[in-house]
Formats: C-alpha cells, sequence, structure tokens
C-alpha cells in the first residue's frame, strides 16, 4: 500500500494500479479489501476542474492596472555585475615547486629556532655489541616542529628507540645493545626518517664492525662513513660523534675533520656538513676467558719445571711422614 501511495504521489497512475492489481489477489482478506477500494478510486475517470475553483495571484513585477512593471521594483533592481577577467584555465603546482616550499620551510624553521646540534653517542660494550644514542638539542630552548615530527615518525616505524623529550628544546633517543648487522640496519633507517621528516633525501649511512679473535683477545675496527652532502645548504646544523672513554686518539683515523678529546676524556669526531665523513678506529679487548686459560697453562708448566728440578737434585717425589 506505500508503495501504491508512492506511484500516486510521484503520479505515474499506470504502476500505481498494476501494484493495486497485485495487492487484490493477497491472502489477507483486510489488505484485498483496501486494494479492491483503492483500485476503484485509481480507475475512477478524472473530472474536469474549473478554473473558478483556484485563485490566481497577479505577478509581482507587472501592475495589473495598466500591465507595465512597478516604478519600486525598478527603483530596488541593482545592475548586473561587471564579468570575471579571463584568468586561462586553472593548472596544479609542479613537483618542484612543492619541493622547494619545503626546502624553504625547513631552512626557515632552522635558522628562526636557532642552531640545532645532534650528538650521536657510540660505543663498543662488548664482542659484537653496539649501543646508540642520538641527543638533539635545539640551544634555543625551544621544541623544534622537527623535533615533535621526527619523534612520532620513529614511534610510527615502531624502531627499538626510547624517545624522551627532557624539555627546553632537548630530545633524546637509546636504542637497546645489539649486534653489528641489526645496529647497522637501525642507524640506515633512523637516517631516513631523519631526512623524510625534513623533507631531504639522505644517503644510507655505513656501518661495519670486524672482529678478530686471538683467544687472549679480541680485535676490533669500526668503519663509520656518513654522506652529509645533501645538508650543505643547513649551515647552522651542527653533528658530532661522541666514542667514549675506552677509545684512543692513536687508533684513530677520520676525514675531513679530526678527532679530538674533550674535558671529560671522551673522543669527539666533529662531522662536515656538506662533505662526505670517514671514521676507522680499531682497539684492542682482554677475553677474560682467554686470559685464565692461559694463566692456567702458564702455572701448570711452572709447577711442572719446578718438579722436575727436584727429582734431577735427589730429593726425590714428596712423600707422607712415616
Amino acid at each position: 500500500m506505500l508503495l501504491v501511495t508512492a506511484w500516486m504521489g510521484k503520479g505515474d497512475e499506470s504502476k500505481a494500479l498494476s501494484t493495486c492489481r497485485l495487492l487484490t489477489r493477497c491472502k489477507d482478506p483486510e489488505l484485498r479489501t483496501r486494494a479492491r477500494q483503492l483500485l476503484d478510486v485509481l480507475e475512477a475517470p478524472s473530472l474536469a476542474r474549473p478554473a473558478s475553483w483556484s485563485m490566481q495571484l497577479p505577478t509581482l513585477e507587472m501592475d495589473p492596472r495598466i500591465g507595465k512593471p512597478s516604478k519600486l521594483f525598478n527603483r530596488r533592481k541593482l545592475p548586473p555585475p561587471p564579468p570575471s577577467p579571463p584568468t586561462g584555465p586553472t593548472r596544479a603546482p609542479a613537483a618542484g615547486f612543492a619541493a622547494l616550499v619545503i626546502t624553504v620551510l625547513v631552512g626557515l624553521t632552522l635558522l628562526l629556532s636557532g642552531c640545532v646540534r645532534i650528538t650521536a653517542d657510540l660505543s663498543l660494550p662488548g664482542p659484537d655489541r653496539v649501543e646508540m644514542a642520538w641527543t638533539i638539542d635545539s640551544l634555543s630552548g625551544l621544541k623544534l616542529p622537527w623535533q615533535d615530527a621526527f619523534s612520532r615518525e620513529l614511534r610510527a616505524m615502531r624502531l627499538p628507540w626510547k624517545v624522551r623529550n627532557s624539555g627546553n628544546g632537548l630530545l633524546e633517543v637509546k636504542a637497546p645493545t645489539q649486534n653489528s648487522e641489526d645496529a647497522a640496519a637501525l642507524l640506515s633507517k633512523t637516517v631516513e626518517a631523519a631526512g623524510r621528516t625534513a623533507g631531504l633525501v639522505l644517503p644510507a649511512p655505513t656501518l661495519k664492525l670486524e672482529e678478530r679473535n686471538w683467544l687472549v683477545g679480541l680485535k676490533q675496527e669500526l668503519l663509520l662513513e656518513l654522506d652529509l652532502r645533501a645538508l650543505k645548504s643547513l649551515n647552522e646544523l651542527q653533528i658530532a660523534v661522541r666514542l667514549g672513554n675506552q677509545a684512543s686518539l692513536r687508533r684513530l683515523q677520520s676525514s675531513p675533520a679530526m678527532a679530538s678529546k674533550n674535558a671529560k676524556g671522551e673522543l669527539v669526531w666533529p662531522l662536515t656538513i656538506g662533505e662526505k665523513n670517514r671514521l676507522q678506529w680499531s682497539q684492542w679487548r682482554w677475553s677474560r676467558l682467554g686470559v685464565g686459560s692461559l694463566a692456567i697453562v702458564v702455572l701448570l708448566v711452572l709447577t711442572a719445571s719446578l718438579q722436575r728440578l727436584r727429582l734431577l737434585m735427589g730429593f726425590g717425589y714428596p712423600e707422607l711422614p712415616s
């Protein structure tokens, strides 16, 4: 019945009649009765309605007495607006324009927020073990938008960094102790995330750790390469690598800048912005197990030598008293 009413409202009497005839075959007697009543109404002939049954209002723009436009309407009618000047078809900005805008915004952010200093701590606590930590300081006491974007990117990538905002524009990230392969992969992903949040494309760094086991000790050789030529326009950026107290200047080679020790005895290697930086570092680590084993062997040899000397002197083997 609702469908028939809808067809009647839309003025489609043919569909309303066909639907109503189908309802007359319904099993429900009440619905059949209502359908027949409605069908009688639909099939009834339409009567012409006299024009006197409707009231017609005169057009407001015309005076009904003389058939001319009203003066009041002429006074209120405003002139049409002038046509818009031709501007041509609208075009989307090119990709180079977006890159230029991002670069300018990043540059302005760094310049207006003061100098930025990034200190990367790197240490080798054991065989095939690497510890890394980053400290990002805005040096202005204010948190940079890039710092927030970088911390959000690290959390979104689910990297094993512990991110902590210490306040006053200081951001600290620290990774757990990992082997050299995992540490190299983590460093590459982190540098990529830092460049992406700054609107730059940075080459992947190189971190290699080679070890040679000599039983009594372990010789470790570390190679670190960072290509910062993409940051040539960011002159206010300062990046340094801190190697800790166990590093020695005699076994370290760096370029283009030379490493030096600070007041705390830590070896600091400042990176040169706009250049390719390279660091080679080797150290010797004694093995407690190897040194202990060697000491036991030496003591056994010494004991055997003394026992042989005793026999040669005629004292014989030591005996219990009778």
